[in-house]
């Protein structure tokens, strides 16, 4: 995913492969709670136009994907549909500010240490930091399989979207469980 600075300005395309994103994703806690329901991880493309000012190298384009997550309430596997627009700019390596605005040196060139601002060194632009960052930071840190999900009962462990169990549900303030026994 690397792109020389000769071959500026051009537009590309990125294909995300299923592998690729499992990578990302791997960790994360939603996907290994599909355990050995996971099926394939996500895949996606990232169009950007690539154009060049002086120094200075930008690129505009949209992130298209899809992950697969187990819903935080009732565990069952959901397809997340992303779609980020992106605008950054890679500077060369020594030129990327810090938090007091002052520049880097050396060894954070190809971090993004500036919102959406990435180094590139040797004449070589590297996109794989930037399509790795937006692909994770899109991804909900607690997916839902629908905004109303019931999720699975306290009691017997069943998905509540699918069935009512039937179970009391109603929780005792463990404080008062002592008064509930007193007859009047």
């Amino acid at each position: 995913m690397k792109i020389p600075l000769r071959e500026l300005p051009l537009k590309r395309d990125f294909a995300l492969s299923a592998h690729y994103v499992g990578g990302l994703v791997a960790g994360l806690p939603m996907r290994t709670a599909l355990g050995k329901d996971a099926g394939v991880p996500g895949e996606g493309t990232a169009e950007l136009d690539f154009y060049i000012e002086g120094d200075n190298v930008f690129a505009r384009g949209t992130l298209k994907a899809w992950v697969e997550l187990a819903c935080s309430r009732c565990l069952v596997n959901v397809r997340i549909p992303i779609k980020e627009q992106m605008m950054v700019t890679y500077l060369p390596g020594g030129q990327i500010p810090n938090e007091q605005g002052l520049e880097a040196d050396g060894e954070d060139a190809d971090e993004g240490d500036a919102e959406d601002t990435y180094g590139y060194e040797d004449e070589v632009i590297n996109v794989e930091p930037l399509l790795r960052e937006r692909l994770l930071l899109a991804v909900p840190y607690a997916p839902l399989c629908k905004s109303d999900c019931l999720g699975l009962c306290s009691k017997c462990g069943a998905n509540r979207n699918e069935s009512d169990c039937g179970c009391d549900r109603k929780v005792v303030d463990p404080r008062l469980a002592s008064l509930k026994d007193i007859k009047v």
